[in-house]
């Protein structure tokens, strides 16, 4: 690679949907012992300072890799890191290198000539692209970790059955500190784009950087993973084709699997009211992608529980199909019973559901009678607009005021005996 071309890499467009989380690898990434964090010098930028320190986090289809980058020693323009990957497939490895510090980026290269790009999304998050000598490459990313927050994985009992076994549902917690009871989002996961690739069905999907905000607010989340769905049990079906080979827009099939997805929430519902760190009073519900209109016709089926939606870019089923106006406002519709405030949040350059798209099933919502607040946030040129749960800085603000009024709301509510 030419000096200019390591000057100019070119970052896939997808990164900033890429989020924070914990691999699936089964081996952990492990450093060398002799490993020493040295405080930057209190003359460095701090940009340049805030790459200090231990980061983790993932790297490749299927979050397949563990990955650690530990920054040991900071410059002006250079770096001393310690890189190390681990997966089930390829071992464990690392490397001490000298990294180039270039802006928001660190750049390295191992002795056997892979090439190593970190980029600062902000100050908690790393983008990673690591290039062999052939050619293969892999990204990622890693985070800093949010001190003082717990991550507990749960099993959701069902009640139901597949092949004499009962269904359980994987559920993540990202927990504040402290007993609770505590303020609580439920949180759900979208889809897998068009359905075709059954590798992704069992990846864990949550957001650390969503769960980290709510934290740092007193809030818990909780992210369920629906049946079939990352680690839990049965079948995955919300409305595939006859043959499963994506996901169907028919009415006949999309629906029915919309259905399956509610009573899978329901259950998740169920199990969180008996928790003692669980506040009834001060319960939200929201998702994203297909999770976010998930979220509204579960908050209709539960009226007096949840004091408010949060809907980020929601849909059922991707508007290009020929049928996606027979189901995407009758879905919006539905969740109009629900008589609390929602926030819907969407932005241009979504593949998915266009903000057009998406107004006509909050009129449809509005028409309803439902009570709600769509806004556009204004993506950079080149973002996805359907991947925004990891850019806090654009929904940060608009959420807090949403929380505020919430609270305010919950606070003037009667007291239940």
């Amino acid at each position: 690679m030419s000096a200019e071309q390591e000057t100019t890499a070119i970052w896939p467009e997808f990164m900033s949907a890429l989020e924070p989380e914990a691999s699936e690898s089964t081996v952990e990434a492990a450093a060398p012992a002799d490993v020493a964090v040295i405080q930057p010098p209190s003359d460095l930028p701090a940009l340049i300072s805030a790459w200090s320190g231990v980061w983790s986090g993932w790297a490749g289809q299927g979050r397949s890799c563990d990955v650690k980058l530990i920054v040991e020693n900071l410059s002006l323009h250079a770096a001393t890191i310690v890189c190390a990957r681990a997966s089930d497939g390829q071992g464990v490895y690392s490397e001490r290198v000298l990294a180039q510090i270039h802006g928001n980026e660190l750049r390295g290269r191992f002795t056997n000539g892979a090439s190593l790009r970190f980029r600062m999304r902000n100050p908690e998050v790393v983008e990673l692209l690591w290039r062999e000598v052939d050619g293969r490459w892999i990204a990622g990313v890693l985070s800093h970790g949010s001190a003082g927050v717990r991550r507990v994985i749960e099993r959701v009992p069902t009640g139901e059955f597949e092949h004499g076994e009962e269904i359980t549902l994987e559920m993540v917690t990202f927990k504040p500190n402290g007993l609770g009871p505590f303020p609580t989002l439920v949180f759900n996961h979208g889809s897998t784009g068009v359905g075709n690739d059954p590798s992704l069905f069992t990846s864990t999907v949550t957001s650390p950087t969503l769960a980290k905000h709510f934290n740092d607010r007193g809030w818990m989340v909780v992210f369920p993973q629906r049946r079939g769905r990352g680690k839990s049990g049965g079948l995955y079906d919300e409305g595939f084709k006859p043959d499963r080979s994506q996901y169907s827009d028919d009415p006949q099939y999309a629906l029915p699997g919309f259905e399956r997805a509610l009573r899978d929430l329901a259950c998740v519902v169920e199990h969180l009211l008996e928790r003692a760190d669980v506040s009834r009073d001060h319960l939200l519900i929201g998702g994203h992608s297909r999770g976010g209109f998930l979220a509204l016709a579960s908050a209709a089926s539960h009226p007096d529980l949840f004091g408010g939606v949060l809907n980020f870019v929601g849909g059922w089923v991707d508007e290009h199909g020929f049928a996606s106006e027979m189901i995407n406002p009758v879905i919006a519709e539905r969740g109009a019973k629900f008589p609390g405030p929602s926030l819907w949040l969407y932005a241009e350059n979504d593949p998915f559901y266009s903000v057009a798209h998406s107004r006509k099933s909050f009129d449809a919502f509005e028409i309803a009678g439902g009570q709600g607040q769509f806004h556009v946030l204004e993506t950079r040129s080149g973002q996805d607009g359907h991947h925004i749960l990891s850019l806090t800085g654009l929904w940060g603000p608009v959420v807090d005021g949403f929380l505020e009024r919430v609270s305010k709301r919950s606070s003037n509510a009667p007291t239940s005996n």
